[in-house]
């Protein structure tokens, strides 16, 4: 299970939950992903989802992933966001192959 959050100058500490995306990998094709949205938020769920994805194809297990990082408020370019998604990604894979040592 894993929850991204991001806070902005006066914000007020407390953050919504966002959107929470269950994934597990496809026994069917490899390489893919299952996934469903257990709690929408609109600004999130493509966000929550693709990580979500990710995580489930790369572990083989599957994935729940809470998520309020919107990405427009934060005015992330398209390359910015995606290499956002790839420091997640490799620091949660980093700890998860550590933890099968």
């Amino acid at each position: 299970m894993v929850f991204l959050a991001t806070t902005m100058p006066g914000d007020s500490g407390e953050k919504p939950l966002g959107s929470f995306v269950y994934a597990m990998p496809d026994r069917a094709v490899p390489r893919s992903a299952l996934s469903t949205t257990l709690c929408p938020s609109h600004s999130c769920d493509e966000y929550a989802t693709r990580i979500a994805k990710i995580l489930a194809t790369r572990t083989r297990i599957p994935a729940y992933v809470g998520c309020s990082i919107n990405s427009t408020q934060l005015g992330l370019t398209v390359e910015e966001e995606m290499e956002g998604v790839r420091k997640m990604v490799d620091t949660i894979m980093e700890r998860w192959e550590q933890r099968q040592d």
